[in-house]
C-alpha cells in the first residue's frame, strides 16, 4: 500500500518548495544585476572615450600637459619679430559672432617662404587665440588654428 504522508514529510516539501523559490528569485535578481553591470561597464567607456577627447583637445590648445593644466601665457612674448613678418601675408576678412571682426591667412594665397617664416614663428611661440602673439608697436594680435595663421586688430587703450 501507499505510503500516507506524515505531517515531517509535508513540512519538508513545504520547505523545499520555499527553497526552489528564493533560488529562483536569487538567479533573476543576478540575471539583472549582471545586466545593469554590463549597462554601467557601456557608459564608463563612453564616459572614458568622452574624458579622453577632452584632454586631447586641451593639449592641442596648449591648455594641458601630460593630464596637468597649463597656466595660459597671456603676456607679450620676450622675443618678437617685425610685424612686417605678417603684414606681407594676404589675409581675408571674417566675421564671427563671438571674435567679431578677423583675417585668415592659409598657405595656398600665400607665397610659400612668407606663409612658412610667419607660420613657424607662431607655432615655436605657442600662439593660440588664448595665447596670442603680439609685440611692442604691433597692430594686431596672431595666433594659428588648424593650419592657418589668423590674426584681429588689437584694441586701442
Amino acid at each position: 500500500m501507499g505510503q500516507q504522508p506524515t505531517l515531517d514529510r509535508m513540512v519538508i516539501q513545504g520547505e523545499l518548495q520555499e527553497l526552489r523559490k528564493t533560488v529562483e528569485d536569487v538567479r533573476l535578481a543576478l540575471a539583472e544585476l549582471k545586466e545593469r553591470v554590463m549597462k554601467t561597464e557601456t557608459d564608463v567607456g563612453i564616459i572614458e572615450a568622452g574624458y579622453h577627447a577632452v584632454c586631447n583637445a586641451l593639449e592641442i590648445n596648449g591648455l594641458m600637459a601630460a593630464g596637468e593644466p597649463v597656466e595660459a601665457a597671456k603676456k607679450e612674448p620676450t622675443v618678437t619679430v617685425k610685424e612686417e613678418t605678417f603684414a606681407c601675408l594676404s589675409f581675408e576678412p571674417q566675421k564671427g559672432e563671438r571674435l567679431g571682426d578677423y583675417e585668415t591667412a592659409s598657405a595656398k594665397n600665400n607665397l610659400p617662404d612668407k606663409f612658412n617664416a610667419a607660420f613657424n614663428v607662431l607655432s615655436k611661440s605657442n600662439a593660440t587665440i588664448s595665447a596670442r602673439y603680439r609685440g611692442g608697436g604691433y597692430v594686431h594680435s596672431y595666433w594659428l588654428f588648424h593650419e592657418t595663421i589668423y590674426r584681429q586688430k588689437l584694441k586701442k587703450t
